[in-house]
């Protein structure tokens, strides 16, 4: 989603370092805070990114080497168990969706499919495909929330 996110606003030559840039930040956030929407935080500090890069302060980020061990020290049991329980909640959230939901939202998600072409393959308008989507992403968010 990060990509597709950059490749409709930068030049597709930069969209691997915009994603690495937002990823290293992620990775050297200094707060011991939750973040509460983990999607939308990212995609803040994507636009945050985007806007560097626009004005040339990208170039200015400091580069930081990681290790293995500093990825491997980050990956714990805990954390595995965590992530499949949020993976499994989410595959048995979009399950559960209305099928026309499910379809349009998972073609979306995972086909890279626009929103006009699957309102003309769906005979609905745009506009429905976006309540489509956003129906599907309240249900996920909800599932989620409980599990936090």
């Amino acid at each position: 989603m990060l990509r597709r996110y950059f490749l409709k606003r930068a030049h597709p030559s930069e969209v691997d370092d915009l994603v690495q840039i937002v990823m290293m930040r992620m990775h050297s956030r200094q707060s011991e805070t939750p973040i509460e929407n983990v999607g939308g935080y990212i995609f803040t500090v994507a636009a945050n990114v985007l806007r560097e890069s626009r004005s040339g302060a990208a170039s200015r980020t400091i580069h930081v080497e990681l290790e293995p061990a500093d990825l491997i020290d980050t990956i714990t049991p805990e954390r595995l168990v965590m992530g499949r329980r949020d993976v499994d909640l989410i595959v048995e959230a979009i399950e559960q969706l209305p099928e026309r939901t499910r379809r349009i939202f998972v073609s979306h998600r995972f086909e890279d499919r626009t929103y006009a072409a699957l309102a003309r393959e769906h005979g609905i308008s745009v506009s429905a495909i976006e309540k489509h989507i956003a129906q599907a992403l309240r249900a996920l968010s909800q599932v989620l929330g409980r599990t936090r």
